[in-house]
């Protein structure tokens, strides 16, 4: 209770002069203040979790791992998944600048304004660490769609670990997995549900000032630290697929972030062809972001380690995280 009363005190959305028994709306701070409590919390959580899973996640994770299970004659259990090599960039004459990539984003957000869509497709995973034992990396796929009525459903499946990158999921109504794997979580929400308990559920604001700060209701610190705009911008992806004006505000975004140095050309884990750009954020930890150097769409966000961890069994240029964004 004493954490949740200092996060109150601090907050002070209503300060001590309005008069204790006045009846009027927040302001705009004061909005602000009260839905970073909640986030706050969670990057605490969030932070604590890149450093090492807890011992129930990790378990889970090898028991799904190993339980799950290829199709076929002869099938046999798969195990986790070896740790994954780092996309390779490669620098040549063809490369595209990150100017030029905003400079042709915000050209496709003119020509078609189309809103951003609720609801996202991507590929991901994350190493599952605990003290003296080797890292379990556990591939998943998840796919979230949302409907006019607010109706919508979630669907997330453990992919084979030894087909990394193949998608295991059909978009469609309703979404059904195309290959072999193993659902995780399936749920169903009712009409005018919308997203309205989880992050991000808010839509997004055009133009990159006002979008950093959306990020940064849910992401404290994404409007002033580097990392924690990327890391922002990641869970954001993974909730709303981006149009053309919120792709043009976020390659903007990106292209603000003083460090971001081009890596040259990448093909990314689905055989997609983009341009890559690093950043060495927090100690111990750098980001490769991959766009399309068409759109300025965010194909994939990698994060790997910089320097070796002998507790966690990890050495530099270990796969820390990594996101491929399919919709």
């Amino acid at each position: 209770m004493t954490d949740e009363l200092d996060l109150l005190r601090e907050a002070d959305p209503v300060s001590a002069d309005t008069g204790p028994w006045r009846d009027r709306p927040l302001d705009a701070r004061a909005e602000l203040l009260l839905r970073r409590l909640p986030s706050r919390d969670r990057r605490r959580r969030t932070v604590r979790r890149r450093a090492v899973w807890s011992l129930g996640t990790a378990a889970a994770a090898a028991v799904v791992a190993l339980a799950l299970t290829v199709s076929g004659t002869g099938s046999s259990p798969a195990v986790a998944a070896p740790r994954p090599l780092p996309l390779v960039a490669h620098a040549s004459r063809a490369d595209v600048s990150l100017t030029e990539i905003a400079r042709r984003a915000r050209a496709a957000a003119v020509e078609s304004p189309s809103k951003s869509e609720r609801g996202s497709h991507f590929q991901s995973w994350a190493l599952g660490m605990r003290s003296g034992r080797d890292a379990v990396t556990l591939p998943r796929e998840s796919l979230t769609r949302w409907n006019a009525d607010g109706s919508g459903s979630t669907l997330e499946v453990a992919t084979d670990p030894r087909r990394p990158g193949r998608p295991v999921i059909e978009d469609g109504p309703p979404p059904r997995t195309v290959h072999d794997g193993k659902v995780l979580s399936e749920e169903h929400y009712p009409p005018g549900m919308n997203g309205a308990n989880g992050d991000y559920f808010e839509d997004p604001p055009a133009g990159a000032p006002a979008l950093r700060g959306y990020l940064a209701v849910w992401s404290p610190g994404a409007d002033r630290d580097p990392a924690d705009l990327l890391s922002a911008i990641r869970s954001f992806l993974t909730v709303w697929t981006p149009g053309p004006r919120q792709r043009a505000d976020i390659v903007t975004l990106l292209s603000g972030i003083e460090g971001l140095r081009p890596a040259g050309e990448v093909t990314d884990r689905l055989g997609r062809q983009g341009q890559g750009f690093r950043f060495t954020g927090t100690p111990g930890s750098r980001y490769l972001i991959v766009l399309d150097p068409d759109d300025g769409g965010v194909l994939d966000i990698e994060e790997t380690y910089t320097k070796d961890d002998p507790e966690y069994r990890v050495k530099a240029g270990d796969v820390m995280s990594y996101t491929a964004y399919m919709s």
